[in-house]
């Protein structure tokens, strides 16, 4: 029992353990550190001490040290001067009582627990106490990762082996995390039980001064960093100094400043949010957070939800949100996780790092990659699912390993979350898992299994979808027929791509020739036929074929007018031309394999550097045939529009005399105007907030709506023309406030400008 200035507790407490402990018939000691009081403290156990001679050893500090050093002075004692095999810990402030050491011992003896460490079910201090305490628990766990709820709980019952030969260092409250961190660090088997907690009958708390708070910080911090030191926390940062794989975590490195380079080039030239899309993406994650009905359904049922759940939690910065960082930086994650993954792809296929190199380098160095990994559209999260399911792939078909084929069938399900492209990876993954296995075992049961345990986890993101749009729509195809799902949407009566196989392939040939470049197809293409040759179709290199399903996915989507896709040669215009970025992907693998090949052939002098300066120019070359980032030019190209233009120009009144009123507004086909407005998601009535629609739109002052913007261009009018142009309840309560380019403001009349 540490004790300082507890002249009106000590007594009573010794008393208690004492007349308990000789009830129970447990034999004992009870060892009180005076730690310097400038009360009667100290005389108080000297007389206990020689009233029960044994049984109470009083220890002194000549001064008053902290409660951090009288813990470790009783520890000591302990230690030394008894044999006894248990140690309780506990304060000399008659806040704990005996009776629950009892309670301690049994459990500690039926769980066969090395420590029980208690917690108070009911704290008897102060509220600002509490609060105090519910900070500093959470600090803890979260520095040194302690077990239990109630770090500095002062009643710990601890085999004495825990607390032999224990270092502790902690002053003022760091002391108790630091030992229960300590000895939870070899494996030792620690359990919870509740104690009961009483008032403070007399003397004064010193736990929340200042100074003590400020000591216990800056302890806590120094116990930080010799738990770093002893190997016992910060395992990811000496791994990150010193990894496993140095190659691969160089590639990553090198990876993450390119993101940042990037995105700083791209934001510096005010390109960020320059595709329409990547604005609609931010917004949908905004609305999950902050819209009139706010919630997961905000998420709606046609894009699909992971890059929205995952940008969420940024978005709800208002300046992320607003700069579009808080989509960006899933991208750029998304950006490193593929090139990492890639180089350990090609790597593992080859068997060269000169072949992880150039894949790596392929796909990190493409113009059109920079450019989207620095924005908030999706394609790199799906590429990122994409490369690291065919890396985890490859290496169950090679070495048969669980932990692959369920990494796999995890990258599967984010990439079925993330794009539609993913449906398409997991039929062909599935495809791949039961060739492997067939060929490999040849026996049905092996294959089912197989085939079960990839597919569970790969196919619960189709079916998930599937559910979600039956329960909020009513219909599980929503996603493909509902009303901001129909193709016709978006591809043009008589699109030359539709029924036209010959257009199609053309067009996506182009489309994926412009986003590699020249000289990458040319190397993946002689990849290709290299691996073909060497590899065929075992059930062991069978993986990085997959990729290649996408081409003629990509052609029939085109075909049957699912998708639209512009190229200048075909079209004269572009349109979704990053389509074709998916085949860089494969591109690379191969490319990356046949530098793996050719740099086998080179002589052992000499052979790192010639590897390094092939792959290099092998990169190089290929990354300056790509000619520009041509995805970019399609949305510099699209916000030139005369219709985004008026866009723009409607977006800008809009932020200069919009008020933060209820705004009725639909989204679908106005997303630049909803997001360069900047007006407060959580004041737009749009046509994701349910019955509210529904209700604006049949009586918007009865609503209380404030702003009305609507779209009149002839043949494209949203719902909001469409239900209240010419309408009384539009006239008689509305006044006209812009009128521009066929993008109408509405304002109510007592609220509207002369």
């Amino acid at each position: 029992m540490p004790a300082y200035r507890e002249e009106a507790n000590v007594a009573a407490t010794v008393d208690d353990f004492l007349h308990t402990m000789v009830r129970a018939g447990i034999p004992h000691a009870v060892i009180v550190v005076d730690d310097g009081s400038d009360d009667r403290t100290g005389e108080l156990i000297d007389r206990l001490a020689a009233v029960y001679g044994g049984r109470v050893i009083a220890v002194h500090h000549e001064q008053n040290l902290g409660y951090g050093a009288a813990v470790r002075t009783g520890i000591d004692t302990a230690l030394r001067r008894t044999g006894f095999r248990e140690i309780l810990l506990t304060d000399a402030d008659r806040q704990f009582h005996a009776e629950d050491l009892l309670a301690l011992r049994d459990r500690k003896r039926e769980e066969r627990a090395d420590a029980v460490i208690g917690y108070r079910a009911s704290r008897a201090d102060p509220w600002r106490r509490r609060l105090n305490a519910k900070i500093w628990t959470t600090l803890c766990k979260a520095l040194l990762r302690v077990p239990g709820r109630d770090v500095d709980c002062a009643y710990k019952l601890i085999d004495r082996s825990l607390l032999q030969d224990l270092r502790l260092t902690g002053e003022a409250a760091a002391i108790s995390p630091e030992m229960l961190c300590r000895i939870s660090g070899d494996g030792a088997r620690i359990i919870e039980h509740p104690v009961n907690h009483y008032p403070r009958e007399h003397g004064e708390q010193t736990g929340a001064r200042l100074s003590v708070v400020v000591k216990s910080l800056v302890s806590l911090a120094v116990v930080y960093g010799h738990m770093v030191r002893d190997a016992q926390r910060l395992g990811w940062a000496r791994r990150l100094a010193s990894p496993k794989d140095a190659p691969a975590a160089l590639v990553t490195l090198a990876a993450c400043v390119a993101s940042v380079l990037a995105y700083l080039y791209f934001a510096d030239h005010g390109y960020l949010l320059a595709y329409p899309d990547a604005n609609s993406h931010l917004l949908i994650a905004r609305r999950v957070v902050d819209s009139p009905t706010a919630g997961l359904a905000q998420l709606g049922g046609v894009w699909l939800p992971l890059p929205h759940l995952l940008t969420a939690p940024l978005a709800t910065w208002e300046a992320l949100y607003l700069n579009g960082f808080a989509g960006a930086l899933v991208s750029m994650a998304s950006y490193a996780v593929a090139v990492r993954c890639l180089f350990l792809h090609a790597r593992s296929l080859a068997g060269h790092w000169a072949a992880g190199l150039t894949a790596a380098g392929l796909f990190a160095l493409n113009p059109n990659v920079l450019y989207l990994q620095a924005t908030a559209m999706t394609e790199l999260l799906l590429f990122a699912c994409a490369v690291a399911a065919i890396h985890h792939l490859h290496e169950w078909c090679a070495r048969e390993r669980l932990r692959d084929l369920s990494l796999a069938s995890a990258a599967v399900l984010a990439a079925t979350l993330t794009r539609y492209e993913g449906w398409i990876l997991c039929v062909v993954a599935l495809a791949v898992v039961a060739y492997a296995a067939l060929r490999r075992h040849r026996r049905y049961s092996h294959t089912e299994g197989s085939v079960l345990v990839f597919g569970f986890i790969a196919g619960a993101g189709v079916l998930g979808w599937m559910a979600w749009n039956l329960a909020i729509f009513g219909d599980a195809l929503n996603w493909k027929s509902g009303e901001y799902a129909d193709s016709a949407l978006w591809v043009a009566e008589g699109e030359a791509n539709v029924g036209s196989l010959g257009t199609a392939a053309r067009t996506y040939g182009f489309a994926a020739l412009h986003n590699l470049g020249i000289a990458t197809a040319a190397l993946g293409l002689a990849g290709l036929v290299v691996y073909a040759v060497q590899r065929r179709l075992r059930s062991r290199w069978l993986t990085p074929y997959a990729m290649l399903v996408f081409a003629p996915f990509f052609v029939w989507a085109l075909v049957t007018g699912e998708r639209p896709l512009h190229v200048e040669e075909v079209m004269g215009g572009l349109y979704n031309v990053r389509f074709g970025l998916i085949m860089l992907i494969p591109a690379a693998v191969f490319a990356g394999y046949l530098v793996g090949v050719l740099v086998k052939r080179l002589p052992a002098a000499g052979g790192r550097a010639a590897a390094g300066v092939l792959a290099a120019s092998a990169v190089a070359g290929a990354t300056v045939a790509v000619g520009g980032a041509i995805v970019l030019d399609e949305a510099v190209a699209f916000r030139g529009s005369g219709a985004e233009a008026d866009n723009a120009a409607v977006a800008a009144w809009l932020r200069d005399h919009h008020d933060g009123g209820t705004t009725l507004m639909m989204s679908f086909e106005n997303e630049s105007v909803t997001f360069e407005s900047q007006m407060p998601t959580g004041s737009l009535v749009y046509e994701g907030s349910y019955r509210m629609w529904e209700e604006a739109l049949a009586d918007p002052s009865g609503a209380g709506v404030e702003w009305i913007y609507m779209r009149a261009t002839p043949g494209g009018e949203d719902d909001v023309w469409e239900a209240l142009w010419g309408t009384d309840a539009l006239e008689d309560h509305y006044e006209l406030v812009y009128d521009e380019g066929d993008r109408l403001v509405f304002r109510a009349e007592d609220g509207a400008d002369a």
